[in-house]
């Protein structure tokens, strides 16, 4: 490798990452559109919520153990095979801990086994998959392989959707839904196996194990904090009100985190390792730093505005919702998902950066807030759309200090404080239009493409020459 590739400026290593994560997450929303389109008109209330159960489960081995104990060798300079082995001990031990809680979690849940017990079973193979060969991929970031990553993540998705579809048909939706992700995992991890057998990792001997180790595991237990408090809403609707209310509830963040889930990984692994490479350097780091944020905004934020703004109408055309819960919870948790949606970012920006000791601090009060919340509600009985009310408050306050904390790596401090306003105001013209827009009830492909054209219009006023360099896949 030389020393350029070895060690690309901040624009070119960033931009190239952008552009593969951008071209393959485009690819498999469109999947995950078509299979949430059919998940909601498979599915009643009461299966959408025992889905809801196995989605937590994969979903808390992604955020916890993906890339887990191994996020130090992406975020670190120095690198070996010792610290690689020393790494894979502590997460394998800790998968199996993981395991064995899952099985103890089952066996007070009996009725759930007894009548799920193939779901049961592929959520902790999936649970232990993941667990054990997330370093593949690990590895590969830390290379900047994005295009590897890419094709299988391309790979695994593909062979999903067309198990999905030959099948649903034939054999329970359920069954279908949770053998598909497991498929897809399987085959993401064994193309990431390829492609780093034909590839040489530079290792550095005088590299500090120890140092590692506390980096990582601060990240995994603030992984493990974020995600608990992440998903208290989860555990909250599940035990108060029931499988069939949960199975809506969750089917509405479905829909409401699916921006999310696409747009923000698309920056976040571009975003991780050229951040750390820079982070002593306060004149790019700033720049990054501003530059990614805003470009997130324009894209994340803007798609979430014609969303909400046309929900009403697309809830009854991919899901059945007799009661219309799902449009109910829909119209909050789009709120909710867009403030994550940013503080999500900021909080990727800070982990580059080396701060996951003090991330950890602050998951660690917000868990203790969460969860008293909890009890307070399922002691008072609060109806269920005043609590998503209320953890609208909950999420913006999260935001609010995660970005303060941000905003002292950056080396023109007012610099936070300008750029803020000056989005706030075009946020807020959007708003006013799509209002217009949404209150003149066009037809519904009438009012999307309307929305868009006034997004896209308001963009080029405000943000001109940041569209320019967007339309050409450059963040920065």
């Amino acid at each position: 490798m030389s020393k350029e590739s070895a060690n690309p400026s901040p624009h070119l290593a960033l931009n190239h990452l952008f552009r593969w994560q951008f071209g393959s997450s485009i690819y498999m929303s469109l999947l995950q559109v078509i299979s949430i389109v059919l998940l909601g008109r498979f599915l009643g209330y009461k299966e959408l919520g025992i889905y809801t159960i196995f989605q937590l489960i994969f979903r808390f081995a992604v955020s916890v153990f993906e890339p887990g104990m191994f996020v130090s060798i992406i975020q670190k300079a120095g690198f070996n095979r010792t610290i690689l082995w020393k790494e894979k001990k502590i997460q394998y031990v800790l998968v199996s801990i993981g395991m064995v809680l899952l099985l103890c979690f089952f066996a007070i849940e009996k009725n759930y086994v007894a009548s799920n017990a193939s779901i049961v079973m592929i959520s902790i193979l999936l649970f232990a998959l993941i667990g054990f060969f997330s370093h593949y991929p690990a590895l590969l970031t830390r290379q900047l392989k994005q295009k590897e990553i890419s094709i299988a993540q391309i790979s695994g998705s593909t062979f999903e959707f067309i198990f999905i579809i030959s099948s649903i048909w034939f054999i329970s939706p359920l069954l279908v839904f949770s053998g598909g992700l497991f498929i897809r995992f399987i085959i993401y991890y064994a193309m990431c196996r390829y492609y780093l057998s034909n590839l040489s990792l530079n290792e550095d001997t005088s590299a500090s194990v120890e140092e590692h180790v506390h980096f990582s595991g601060y990240q995994l237990v603030n992984q493990t904090l974020s995600f608990v408090q992440g998903n208290f809403d989860t555990v909250l609707v599940g035990s108060v009100f029931g499988l069939s209310v949960l199975g809506p509830y969750n089917f509405a963040s479905e829909i409401s985190y699916l921006l999310f889930s696409k747009i923000n990984p698309i920056f976040n692994k571009a975003i991780f390792p050229v951040l750390s490479r820079f982070q002593d350097k306060p004149s790019d780091r700033q720049h990054i730093i501003s530059e990614s944020l805003l470009s997130h905004a324009l894209i994340c934020l803007s798609f979430y505005l014609v969303l909400y703004f046309n929900i009403e109408q697309i809830i009854p055309l991919i899901a059945k919702d007799p009661e219309g819960l799902i449009l109910s919870f829909a119209r909050f948790i789009l709120i909710m998902a867009m403030i994550r949606s940013v503080n999500n970012v900021v909080f990727n920006q800070l982990l580059s950066l080396g701060e996951s000791k003090n991330l950890l601090k602050w998951n660690i009060a917000v868990l203790i807030i969460n969860y008293t919340f909890i009890a307070l509600i399922y002691i008072t009985g609060t109806p269920i759309l005043k609590f998503l009310f209320i953890n609208i408050f909950v999420s913006l306050s999260v935001l609010v200090y995660s970005s303060l904390r941000l905003r002292s790596y950056y080396e023109v401090k007012n610099l936070f404080e300008k750029q803020f306003a000056a989005y706030l105001i075009y946020f807020i013209t959007c708003i006013v239009f799509l209002f217009i827009i949404n209150y003149l009830e066009f037809h519904f492909v009438m009012s999307i493409l309307l929305g868009c054209l006034v997004i896209l219009i308001l963009n080029m006023i405000y943000y001109r020459q940041k569209m320019s360099e967007l339309f050409r896949f450059r963040i920065i």
